[in-house]
């Protein structure tokens, strides 16, 4: 029955090549868009987010400071988890530029570990009154999600290089 030919058949070495070639590809990708090399989003740089342990303080983000291009946007809760000191925002808007989830978002550069990130969290979770819902690592980034209400708040933390953080903070409807 068989011709001798097995690159047709689902085990085929060359079947496992192809999908090992895909998912490099799609490290690659993943890599070189969440380091920047490709450029900011929106071109909001520049612009420093601080924690000023104020609730309600100014931008609405309880306790987040923001100005200039770098704002949170529009419709950014009061109550979402303040940003990381010394956060740089590179992105903000109604979307989430990596799930293409529709919701408020802010995608910040700043200082730390994402160990340092994920006890931070954590504790403004429970600082604004959100149900800390789980933590789970994806290709060398680590996800938080709390829910409050009928919403949810999603937090990727990527470590780019030692000691720098690039963080992205969603706010969605369950």
């Amino acid at each position: 029955m068989s011709n001798g030919n097995m690159s047709s058949m689902p085990g085929s070495k060359q079947t496992w090549y192809a999908v090992g070639a895909v998912v490099v590809v799609a490290l690659l990708a993943w890599v070189v868009i969440s380091n920047g090399l490709l450029g900011s989003v929106t071109g909001n740089t520049d612009e420093t987010a601080t924690s000023t342990g104020v609730a309600g303080g100014t931008g609405g983000a309880g306790g987040t400071t923001a100005t200039g291009a770098g704002k949170l946007p529009a419709g950014w809760p009061a109550d979402a988890p303040a940003l990381q000191s010394g956060a740089k925002i590179t992105y903000s808007g109604a979307i989430d530029p990596k799930t293409k989830v529709t919701g408020p978002t802010v995608v910040y550069t700043g200082p730390g570990t994402a160990a340092t990130a994920v006890t931070f969290f954590k504790s403004q979770f429970t600082k604004q009154g959100w149900t800390f819902r789980g933590q789970g690592n994806v290709l060398g980034s680590v996800q938080l999600t709390a829910t409050k209400d009928t919403r949810r708040v999603t937090v990727t933390i990527l470590e780019v290089s030692p000691g720098l953080l690039n963080v992205t903070v969603g706010v969605s409807k369950l």
